[in-house]
């Protein structure tokens, strides 16, 4: 009976194929700015620790609270590029941020914009459950938000902004 070399030769592609399928995926440390091919990121787990996608932070140039919300993300784990940006309002309205809920910068996460101190809680609710929405916002600059000083008066209501418009996203 002639032995069938094709089987385990068939048996190594397939494994191969596999591997290269799987290590092609979206990876969360690559995903700045816009959405994956597929317009997802990877889903948060309930049981295991959020992924943490890098920002790309545009600012206002001269300001010194925009660093102090980076190292604040980056001292929780999350890669942050930033630089200063002279058309930074140009930049919002390019996202669809309404002036209302303008602060001292903008971030873009996996598609998503964040607009100004919002708490890093906020941001991982955002990416766990991928609301249809364009982003979401802190407007000013409140008192005690991650990267300002002063005292929280209270939890801070994050807006979610879709279409120019803005509604509650919740409170953190």
């Amino acid at each position: 009976m002639k032995r069938n070399d094709a089987s385990p030769r068939s048996a190594a592609l397939l494994l191969a194929g596999l591997l290269v399928a799987g290590c092609s995926a979206t990876s969360p440390a690559g995903d700045i700015g816009r959405a994956s091919a597929d317009g997802q990121a990877p889903p948060a787990s309930g049981t295991t620790k959020p992924i943490r996608l890098a920002l790309e932070v545009h600012r206002s140039p001269g300001c010194s609270c925009c660093h102090e919300w980076e190292l604040y993300l980056q001292a929780a784990g999350w890669s942050v590029r930033a630089a200063d940006d002279p058309g930074i309002a140009a930049f919002k309205t390019q996202y669809g941020l309404p002036e209302s809920t303008w602060s001292c910068h903008t971030a873009v996460v996996s598609g998503y914009v964040v607009e100004g101190h919002v708490p890093i809680e906020a941001i991982e609710d955002l990416l766990a459950t991928r609301p249809d929405i364009d982003g979401i916002a802190l407007p000013a600059m409140p008192a005690g938000s991650p990267g300002m000083p002063g005292v929280r008066a209270g939890p801070f209501e994050i807006l979610a902004v879709k279409d120019g418009r803005v509604s509650i996203f919740g409170l953190y």
